[in-house]
């Protein structure tokens, strides 16, 4: 703040010295333009009293005399002219130091008036935060701030965004949904800016998605089909209403896009694992309970991604399906997993559809399908889809390359 004022006093110190400045070179021009303009009327006077005796000692006729006068007028007038012209440039520098003392005055009046000094205090709160600590005064100092901006720029998408993250970080959505608000008029084609807001709305809402709700969580998909936040909610919601199937495909989109290692890996999988499981006792789906396990000679399993895959008999090299599991840092075996009609790759086919498959499992250090040395892999086994009633057991035994 101290640095913003130093700035302006800086700007009329300025202004201040060009004003001296001109008038002190406005004073010896002024003098001038007086001696000349009386040196002109003595020259004129002069001049004609030359005339008058030229005619007078017949030197000159009387046409003579008038064209000489007329020749002296023009010659005054054209002086007087440029005395004009001096003058117009004084007032043009007028106008110029008019501008010079405006520019200051003008910053300060747009500063004040736009809120930029609230800029200046939040960022010295923000400093006070960062060494002290949020109290409940800070935050409230927090918002008037914040708020008395948003008064003066009610468009401002950083401030906005800010509250909002900070109700959200505190789980105060209530508190961030008219931000959220704002942010959807302003960018009604952001994805996680829909996306939030309808997530806002439904942990306000009781957890219930409504037709508002649903219809900006269906845009942010239609934006960004990979909208984690849409897909989460999206899938909370059908697997409390018993759409097992829908939660599964929700999920399933989320999960793909979670690092390894990420805390919410193991939530999203045992949110799909039970779905599965439910779904599958409604009759909605067929399931085949599959057990992946490490050998321990191997040791810990590293940090990327289990894959299940399962191949059918008929020479198409696709995946009849597959599950892509991302690993916990410190992940537990064996790993208990459901393959499902939902995890069929191929369009329009069911598990039902395949009477022999092939499954194997392997642990992918790059987080791809494909297999690549420094991969753990182990042997495959063929099962008859229709006959199996057990969990089947998967291991995996070798480091692809060794």
């Amino acid at each position: 703040m101290i640095s913003l004022y130093t700035g302006f006093g800086c700007l009329l110190l300025i202004a201040a010295i060009f004003v001296l400045l001109s008038m002190r070179s406005r004073g010896p021009s002024q003098n001038d333009q007086e001696l000349h303009r009386r040196a002109q009327r003595d020259f004129y006077r002069q001049r004609q009293n030359e005339l008058a005796s030229d005619l007078a000692s017949g030197l000159i006729d009387q046409a003579q005399l008038a064209e000489l006068e007329r020749e002296l007028d023009r010659q005054l007038v054209a002086e007087s002219s440029g005395d004009s012209t001096t003058t117009s440039s004084s007032a043009k520098r007028g106008y110029i130091l008019a501008v010079l003392i405006s520019i200051p005055l003008l910053a300060i009046t747009l500063y004040e008036y736009f809120g930029y000094r609230h800029d200046l205090q939040l960022r010295e709160l923000q400093s006070e935060i960062l060494s002290e600590g949020f109290s409940d005064e800070r935050w409230q100092r927090y918002q008037d701030i914040v708020d008395a901006i948003l008064v003066r720029r009610p468009d401002s998408g950083e401030h906005l965004v800010m509250m909002a993250t900070l109700f959200r970080q505190q789980n105060d959505f209530a508190g961030a949904l008219p931000y959220y608000q704002r942010l959807a008029l302003l960018f009604p084609e952001d994805p996680n800016v829909l996306a939030q807001l309808a997530q806002a709305r439904y942990l306000v809402g009781d957890r219930q998605v409504d037709q508002e709700t649903r219809s900006l969580l269906e845009r942010a998909l239609a934006i960004n089909p990979t909208q984690g936040t849409a897909l989460g909610v999206l899938g909370i919601d059908s697997f409390a209403n018993k759409q097992y199937v829908d939660a599964i495909s929700y999920w399933q989109k989320l999960l793909v896009q979670l690092p390894a290692g990420s805390a919410e890996i193991g939530v999203i999988s045992g949110g799909i694992a039970e779905a599965k499981r439910l779904a599958a006792a409604a009759g909605n789906m067929q399931t085949l309970e599959v057990n992946v396990s490490v050998a321990t000679e191997l040791g810990a399993s590293p940090e990327g991604v289990l894959f299940v895959v399962a191949k059918s008999s008929d020479g198409n090299p696709m995946p009849v399906a597959a599950l892509r599991v991302p690993l916990l840092t410190q992940q537990e075996w064996p790993i208990n997993l459901l393959l499902t009609d939902a995890d069929v790759i191929r369009q329009g086919k069911q598990l039902a559809d395949f009477s022999e498959l092939t499954l194997s499992a392997h642990i992918s250090r790059s987080g791809t399908a494909i297999r690549r040395d420094g991969d753990w892999v182990g042997e495959s086994i063929q099962v008859d889809v229709s006959k199996v009633a057990d969990p089947l057991t998967l291991s995996i035994t070798a480091v692809q390359g060794k």
